[in-house]
């Protein structure tokens, strides 16, 4: 059964999301992995989720390090490690998807960031995040 573009951008930030939190919190014990995560979410085997999940999910985790350096300029008076989890899970979600995956417009990745972030965490994070995204993280 073929995911919604909603459902995508939720799987998405629920997938990074525990990967912070396991690598963050993580005692080395079982730990499912993004992907057997993704198959669990999707409810389909790996190679028949759509690329833009996959693609998503991928380069924010590969690319960490480089998303987070593109982001610390911006976070005036905060620092990445300080932020909540879910609010650092939707915006590697956001800079992968606008620089590494769909060709979209800004404005459509920044909706999605700030309609999870109303939905998931609160209005403050909210506008935290459409500040920080809309500054110049994404050009």
């Amino acid at each position: 059964m073929p995911v919604s573009r909603n459902q995508s951008h939720y799987i998405v930030m629920t997938v990074i999301y525990n990967e912070l939190v396991d690598f963050k919190y993580g005692d080395n014990s079982f730990v499912r992995s993004a992907q057997e995560m993704l198959e669990e979410l999707c409810g389909q085997p790996y190679d028949e989720i759509e690329a833009y999940i996959k693609n998503t999910v991928m380069c924010s985790l590969q690319k960490y390090g480089d998303i987070v350096e593109a982001y610390t300029p911006y976070l005036t008076n905060w620092k990445w490690e300080r932020l909540p989890l879910l609010t650092q899970s939707i915006l590697l979600m956001s800079y992968a998807h606008y620089y590494y995956t769909d060709k979209v417009d800004k404005k459509i990745v920044i909706n999605i960031a700030v309609d999870l972030a109303k939905k998931y965490i609160d209005d403050k994070q909210a506008k935290f995040i459409n500040a920080i995204l809309d500054k110049g993280v994404l050009k």
